[in-house]
């Protein structure tokens, strides 16, 4: 069996616990970043509106940091389960971000939301663990599988195991993200 390619395999929850899990952590895991700020811009096509999709399954997202710029498109795995953890990803480096915004503009490309967050990140056991601070949304645990990994559920239970190893207290897990939770929140969904 081979390995997965262009798959990201993700589980998100809201957290309980952040400050407790911070600390736990940074004895646990190899600390990658700390507190950066991520501004997500997500973006409909004219031609094929997303969130009319049930459940939505596309997403066209630019991300800014202090460290620069990325455009990424995802299209989930839950075209007939609404509780995907996976997704085939395509990310780039951006070297303008207001020529791929105006270029965007004029392909009849619209803004939907924007999601801004101050995330730190952590390495364990081929896990990366994303601790977010969102936005009118709170505190939220992102665990992705980096390693090889053969299938999509072997890279689950990876993170289902990471999960309970660093004692991290959650509410239910969150299939939908964030974009679309605040799209709710907005009554727009």
């Amino acid at each position: 069996m081979g390995v997965l390619t262009n798959v990201e395999v993700e589980l998100t929850f809201p957290l309980l616990n952040q400050e407790a899990l911070k600390r736990r952590l940074a004895g646990l895991a190899q600390p990658e970043k700390q507190q950066e700020y991520q501004k997500d811009t997500y973006y409909i096509p004219a031609h094929r509106n997303f969130l009319k999709q049930k459940p939505i399954s596309e997403w066209l997202r630019i991300r800014e940091t202090s460290k620069g710029a990325t455009v990424n498109y995802k299209f989930w795995h839950n075209q007939n389960d609404e509780q995907a953890v996976s997704c085939d990803e395509h990310e780039t480096a951006i070297a303008d971000v207001e020529a791929m915004k105006n270029i965007l503009r004029r392909l009849d490309i619209k803004e939907v939301v924007i999601v801004e967050k101050r995330r730190s990140t952590w390495m364990y056991n081929d896990v990366e663990i994303a601790i977010d601070e969102v936005t009118d949304l709170g505190s939220h645990i992102e665990l992705e599988a980096k390693g090889e990994f053969a299938s999509v559920e072997e890279a689950k239970k990876c993170l289902s195991d990471v999960l309970k190893e660093i004692g991290a207290k959650t509410g239910p897990q969150d299939f939908r993200g964030y974009p679309h939770l605040l799209l709710e929140k907005k009554g727009l969904l």
